[in-house]
């Protein structure tokens, strides 16, 4: 069924992988950063703020989904999934938004499951700023055994959730946390070379600096001869 389903992504991947890596995205999605309550992203000073620097992370499929996860150089993350061409979900998200949800994930990952437990669910969820666009990861423990999904959502109608192996969500979370360092190291050198090329502008425009005068030292006076102030010596008398 995975086989299938890989093919399927592969095929009608060409089209959907060439458009996010050229970067079209619609004007709301642009200025929209992961992590629900924070603000806005500041543009960075000397990057094109429609055209940011993209790295691929991750191509990949995860139950019955494709999933591509990009860095870029402007703080954010982007993340694609799709099971068909009509469900079709992508988010950005913040760095700081990103590492908080890995850490959520992680912890949730980590939780000791025992068959004494009553039935639970676990659910690490992460929210584009100012969308409905979300990102989850649950897990289901009953008598002991967990089970996984991956869960992804613009709205009711392109809302899907697709099963996963505990292997699989721990990728996954791998994945979202190479991302995200990633993009924090992409970040900090776009805002070193930008700092870089406004000192160098400022120096340039600058006017250039007056050289103040030598000060000139007076002359000193000419050596005088030595003259012999000694007294003559007075004459020796004669031997009697």
């Amino acid at each position: 069924m995975r086989s299938c389903v890989f093919i399927r992504f592969a095929l009608r991947g060409v089209v959907f992988t060439s458009a996010l890596a050229v970067g079209v995205v619609s004007p709301q999605l642009a200025g929209a950063q992961g992590g629900a309550g924070q603000p806005p992203a500041r543009p960075t000073a000397g990057a094109a703020a429609t055209s940011p620097k993209r790295v691929s992370i991750s191509k990949a499929v995860f139950g019955d989904a494709g999933v591509i996860v990009n860095a870029r150089d402007d703080g954010y993350i982007e993340i694609a999934g799709s099971v068909d061409p009509k469900k079709t979900v992508f988010l950005q998200l913040r760095t700081l938004a990103a590492r908080a949800w890995v850490d959520s994930a992680s912890r949730m990952l980590k939780a000791r499951a025992r068959k004494s437990d009553p039935p639970r669910t676990y659910r690490s969820e992460a929210h584009e700023y100012g969308t409905s666009t979300t990102m989850a990861l649950t897990r289901s423990v009953t008598a002991g055994a967990s089970e996984y999904a991956l869960s992804f959502s613009e709205g009711p109608q392109s809302a899907f959730s697709i099963p996963i192996e505990a292997e699989e969500a721990n990728v996954f979370v791998a994945i979202i946390r190479k991302a995200a360092l990633q993009s924090t190291k992409m970040l900090e050198k776009t805002d070193t070379a930008a700092a870089r090329a406004d000192s160098a502008a400022r120096a340039d425009s600058a006017p250039p600096k007056k050289k103040k005068p030598a000060a000139k030292r007076p002359a000193s006076p000419p050596a005088k001869a030595p003259t012999d102030t000694a007294k003559p010596k007075p004459a020796q008398p004669p031997p009697a």
